[in-house]
């Protein structure tokens, strides 16, 4: 049994918002969209450059009446019939045309994957940045609520008489501030949940962890984007060679059968009834001018410039790829350095919590040690999701797809 369309649009728009399943439902937004209907289009223009070549055949048809006859027109006269066209030779236009569509072709399907790879890499950034902002308006929420607590304690004490002024209007700033900062944090989540959601076609309700699995050694392969430029360049390439063809004759053939009716025709005995006519022709350009080869000098400059231009990204490539190498080892670092202060800071806050409950210390060291614990919560969760993150991206900057290693 089919479920009804509503519930399945339902169904889509409130799935688990995994990593997973941001990533499969932003493979389909508008973007993605766009790039798969240029390559399409560039599909579509290599098969109808293709069939252009082809033999051509047309249908004519074609009829007249005079008013008044002249010694050779008939009365109504009407002609039908078969034409038949074929390039047997064009300078090799042909064939650079041909090459030329099937470049941008190919330029189209590796911008198509290029597209998807980044936005994959896109939605694990900003799953990954909305994750620590939520884990960060959690650990300020216990911030405020034991600012809150000691507040309480306080007030109590004030009225007794065992609380000065001061450490009172100190505590309720704190508190003040962390509502601050609270509120500013909840309105970050919102807005990179709503991008999130734009870029996934998604409604977020709740995240699910995710994880990028550790890369192993993987073999590193050419970018899609480093292809789709080298086939972008290719296709300047035989657009250039292409205008040689207008220094190079081009022979055609036709064959035209035509089937002929008159009606009151003063020369009937001369004419036919039927005729076939085979036709071979044959053109070559003398001079243009130099506008030909000038127009193929320009071409290949643009093509050069594209070859430049891979060149550079090229080099570009090499790097990002080190520098990924590089960002896994630096995220490595930071969570063991990170891992460290948050055990330090955490034994820290109980012994102080502690003594400032037993009134040994003061408020300030209380409240110090309590930005201690918050600060290097927040920066250990950070640490742990950037070494995730730094996983998806040496995946893509090693030219494979981050969404096949997401769990």
């Amino acid at each position: 049994m089919k479920l009804p369309l509503l519930l399945l649009v339902s169904l889509a728009l409130y799935a688990d918002t995994s990593l997973t399943s941001l990533i499969e439902s932003a493979q389909h937004n508008e973007k993605i969209t766009s790039l798969e209907q240029r390559f399409l289009a560039a599909g579509l223009n290599y098969q109808a450059t293709k069939n252009s070549y082809l033999p051509r055949v047309d249908a004519f048809a074609n009829g007249s009446v005079v008013d008044r006859m002249g010694g050779f027109d008939a009365k109504r006269s009407s002609a039908a019939g078969l034409k038949a066209e074929m390039i047997l030779f064009d300078g090799f236009k042909r064939e650079n045309t041909i090459n030329q569509s099937d470049a941008f072709k190919n330029a189209a399907r590796y911008d198509l994957s290029a597209g998807k790879k980044a936005l994959t890499l896109e939605v694990i950034q900003r799953y990954f940045e909305l994750q620590n902002t939520l884990d960060a308006i959690d650990t300020h929420i216990l911030m405020h609520d034991q600012l809150n607590a000691q507040l309480g304690r306080l007030e109590k004490f004030r009225s007794a008489g065992l609380a000065s002024k001061d450490t009172l209007m100190r505590m309720r700033s704190e508190l003040s501030n962390a509502q601050y900062l609270l509120e500013d944090l909840k309105y970050q989540a919102d807005r990179q949940k709503g991008d999130l959601e734009i870029i996934s076609n998604q409604k977020i309700t709740e995240l699910k962890p995710s994880l990028v699995i550790e890369p192993a050694l993987t073999k590193t392969e050419e970018l899609d984007t480093l292809k789709a430029l080298r086939y972008s360049r290719d296709a300047k390439q035989f657009e250039a060679q292409k205008t040689d063809a207008g220094y190079l004759p081009t022979l055609k053939i036709e064959d035209q059968y035509s089937y002929y009716d008159y009606y009151q025709d003063p020369i009937a005995a001369m004419r036919v009834n039927a005729q076939n006519k085979l036709t071979a022709s044959l053109t070559m350009n003398l001079t243009d001018f130099s506008s030909a080869s000038t127009a193929k000098q320009a071409l290949a400059a643009q093509a050069q410039a594209k070859t430049s231009e891979l060149a550079y990204a090229s080099k570009e490539a090499q790097n990002n790829v080190h520098m990924a190498v590089r960002y896994v080892e630096r995220s490595r670092i930071l969570i063991d350095a990170a891992q460290s202060a948050f055990d330090a800071s955490q034994k820290t806050f109980a012994a102080v919590k502690q003594k400032y409950e037993a009134r040994i210390v003061d408020y300030v060291t209380y409240l110090d040690a309590l930005h201690s614990l918050t600060d290097t919560t927040n920066q250990l969760s950070r640490a742990k999701r950037s070494l995730n993150y730094a996983y998806a991206a040496y995946y893509y900057y090693a030219g494979l797809d981050p969404k096949e290693f997401v769990q």
